[in-house]
């Protein structure tokens, strides 16, 4: 079964513009008259979640390494040489600034801005926000200025699917930018699993697992039946996904919450972690070459009757049924169910460029610590 299709540097064509064209010219009076145009997408929304997942690079045709979600189009038949962009917007760390040096005769230039989000901000913002983008453009000497009301989404708001039209963009790698093999819940969950398991770093891919799940149940986590969705269409598909220090600290995960979490873990052992979709519901696996175990993870901290959690029971009742339910979906697993059926192969979105949302707050703090690839990972194996 192919993984889910990860498309991370994605421009829509003709979907949802936020900004109509604004006229400029020089001091000198109608020298270098052009029009710009401002993008936020999608729907006029920043989630940035999806910006801190994606690792910066250049993007063909323009300037800039942003991720395209803010982007700004100049055409005019007689475009200035050089161009300052500086968007501000609050919970960035710093305005952003892109300068460009146009070639000359050009008709039509693209600028990618890429934004800086302030993480400890962004853990405040418990809700969305609505709130102004303010540009300025400075073209030969003369600078313009423009806002856009946009509404900023909370870190946990994460958008997988988009519809527009005839448009569809499939987002579900934003899911692998919550997965995040150093954050320090995954120390203490490999710690405690090391102290009650004097073999774990000898045992099967398997034998770990299990004691993972096990450690999960000790410290008293268990199942959280609420119903994660934040949006279910029209336009945008989107769910709260709650970071992993959170979920350790209140002992409750939803089905992706758990999947999320396990899925670290194992990347961080250099597992081919594997995060599944399906109508209102995600649950976790792993593959190794062509053998695949599916967990289900509402099963954690489960209680038959009035005894006590037993952890093993439960890991072997979730991997029944997770083997069940994987029986049940895979032939909706090719990338054309969506946005209820996806297949998110962990390794795979590294590949594609899609980086732990932590992991741009770790290298500015430490630039010598920016995240590796973990140890057996996709990229170190090879795989696509």
């Amino acid at each position: 079964m192919r993984p889910l299709a990860t498309a991370p540097h994605w421009r829509p064509s003709r979907l949802l513009a936020v900004a109509g064209a604004l006229a400029l010219a020089s001091a000198a009076g109608v020298a270098h008259a052009f029009d710009w145009q401002v993008e936020v997408t999608p729907a006029g929304e920043l989630f940035p979640a999806l910006q801190l997942s994606q690792s910066p690079r250049p993007r063909a045709g323009g300037f800039g390494d942003g991720d395209g979600l803010v982007s700004v189009s100049l055409r005019g038949s007689d475009l200035p040489r050089h161009l300052r962009l500086r968007i501000d917007t609050p919970g960035l760390r710093r305005p952003v600034v892109l300068e460009a040096d146009v070639e000359a005769g050009a008709h039509r230039v693209d600028l990618h801005p890429r934004l800086e989000w302030d993480m400890a901000w962004l853990r405040t913002l418990d809700a969305t926000r609505e709130q102004p983008l303010r540009l300025s453009l400075e073209a030969d000497g003369v600078t313009r200025t423009h806002r856009v009301d946009v509404r900023v989404h909370a870190l946990f708001d994460a958008p997988y699917y988009v519809r527009e039209g005839r448009d569809r963009v499939d987002l579900g790698w934003a899911f692998a930018g919550y997965v995040d093999p150093r954050d320090p819940v995954v120390d203490e969950i490999l710690a405690d699993a090391r102290r009650a398991d004097a073999g774990f770093d000898r045992g099967s891919d398997l034998h770990r697992v299990a004691a993972i799940w096990a450690a999960l149940e000790r410290r008293g986590l268990a199942y959280d039946a609420g119903d994660p969705a934040l949006s279910r269409g029209p336009v945008v598909w989107s769910q709260r996904v709650r970071l992993p220090a959170a979920v350790w600290r209140d002992r409750r995960a939803n089905c992706i919450d758990s999947s999320v979490l396990i899925a670290a873990v194992l990347e961080r052992l250099g597992m081919r972690a594997l995060i599944v979709l399906v109508p209102g519901h995600a649950f976790v696996g792993y593959r190794d070459r062509d053998r695949a175990e599916y967990f289900e993870t509402t099963l954690l901290g489960a209680r038959h009757g009035r005894a006590a959690a037993d952890p093993a029971a439960n890991f072997a009742a979730a991997r029944a049924a997770g083997g069940a339910r994987w029986r049940r979906v895979a032939a909706r697993l090719d990338g054309r169910h969506g946005p209820d059926y996806a297949l998110i192969d962990i390794g795979t979105a590294r590949a594609y460029g899609i980086i732990p949302l932590g992991a741009g707050e770790r290298a500015s703090r430490h630039p010598s610590e920016a995240t590796p690839a973990p140890a057996g990972s996709s990229r170190q194996r090879g795989l696509p």
